[in-house]
């Protein structure tokens, strides 16, 4: 799953864990450092069962713990809500950093993306289980 942070005009640069943490608190990154254009957050997905392969940039990221929590327990899940670069459609991607055992962080992740539908339909069909 490659991601990167860049600009419209292809400038590239920064850390995805930040990048995330920024959009989280701001709702969007800081301009680019080289030509002050706004910076995006990309991930390329490749699904299995077709083989295609697609992009999104990360709108929205929700942390699901408190930075001194993240610290302490070496675990960073999130929630990124991410648009289809080229069909637009909406997706939620739950996600994930951990500390590995030399402490840097690494990437995770849950299962593929769903869309809002889904998900609210997901979480409808729980609601009725109880």
């Amino acid at each position: 799953m490659p991601s990167w942070v860049a600009c419209d005009e292809g400038h590239h640069g920064g850390r995805r864990r930040e990048a995330a943490i920024e959009i989280s608190q701001h709702g969007s990154l800081s301009p680019c450092s080289q030509c002050g254009k706004p910076r995006f957050y990309f991930v390329q997905q490749r699904y299995a069962n077709t083989g295609e392969t697609h992009e999104y940039v990360v709108e929205k990221v929700v942390r699901l713990r408190q930075p001194a929590d993240v610290e302490e327990e070496g675990y960073d899940p999130m929630i990124f809500l991410m648009r289809h670069r080229q069909l637009g459609h909406t997706c939620v991607w739950p996600f994930y950093w951990g500390r590995d055992i030399t402490r840097k962080w690494r990437v995770g992740q849950f299962p593929p993306l769903l869309t809002l539908e889904e998900l609210k339909r997901s979480v409808q069909m729980l609601e009725e289980l109880k």
